[in-house]
C-alpha cells in the first residue's frame, strides 16, 4: 500500500512542489495508539521506500527523504491557530524542526503500523504544497503538476516492487546485486 497525496512541508531547504517520501513517521494522531503502545515504531517498509526513491529518481522529480509527522486533524493539530481548534501545542513547528521532521499529514504513521501489524509493505509519498515555516502556499496550477508528479512516482513503485519480487524469487527479502 502506498500513500500518495499532499502534506505541508516542515524542511526549510524543500521547494512548494516537491515530493517527500516517508522512511517513518512521528505518531502524533490516536488511531494507532488503540491497537499498539505509544512507544511502537510506525515505520515505511524499506522495499517501497527504495521503490519510491528509484520512481522519484528516474523521473527526475525533485524529492526528499525523511521522517513525516502524522497529526489527528488539519488546525490545531498541527500548529494553527484558529479560535475554533486551538493548538495544544503551540511550539510544535519548532519542536519538529528541531527534530528534522519533513512534513505533517494526517494518515502515514496509521497505514504504518496498521501495515507492519497484518504483515504488508507500505510508503508515502506526498507533494509539499505549503512552507510551513514561511506560511506560503502552491498555487493551484502548480499543485495539480505537482500532485500529477506526485500520483506518476506513487505508481512507477508500483512497477519497480514488482520487478523487485519477481528478483527476489524465493528469498525472504529483496537484495542489490550488482555491488
Amino acid at each position: 500500500m502506498i500513500r500518495i497525496g499532499t502534506s505541508g512541508g516542515l524542511l526549510k531547504n524543500a521547494e512548494l512542489g516537491d515530493l517527500c517520501i516517508s522512511s517513518g513517521a512521528v505518531r502524533l494522531e490516536n488511531t494507532s495508539t488503540y491497537f499498539v503502545f505509544e512507544g511502537y515504531p510506525a515505520v515505511a517498509h524499506h522495499e517501497v521506500v527504495l521503490a519510491l526513491i528509484e520512481a522519484a529518481d528516474r523521473k527526475k522529480f525533485r524529492y526528499h527523504v525523511g521522517i513525516t509527522a502524522t497529526t489527528p486533524g488539519f488546525y490545531g493539530a498541527q500548529g494553527r491557530k484558529i479560535p475554533q481548534f486551538p493548538p495544544r501545542q503551540t511550539d510544535i513547528l519548532d519542536q519538529l524542526a528541531q527534530m528534522n521532521v519533513a512534513n505533517f499529514e494526517m494518515e502515514s504513521s496509521t497505514l504504518f503500523t496498521l501495515s507492519q501489524l497484518a504483515g504488508f509493505r507500505s510508503g508515502s509519498v506526498n507533494t509539499l504544497i505549503d512552507n510551513r515555516h514561511k506560511n506560503v502556499f502552491i498555487d493551484s496550477a502548480e499543485q495539480k503538476r505537482a500532485e500529477k508528479e506526485c500520483i506518476e512516482a506513487g505508481l512507477e513503485a508500483f512497477v519497480t516492487l514488482a520487478k523487485m519480487d519477481a528478483q527476489r524469487g524465493k528469498q525472504k527479502h529483496w537484495i542489490p546485486t550488482g555491488f
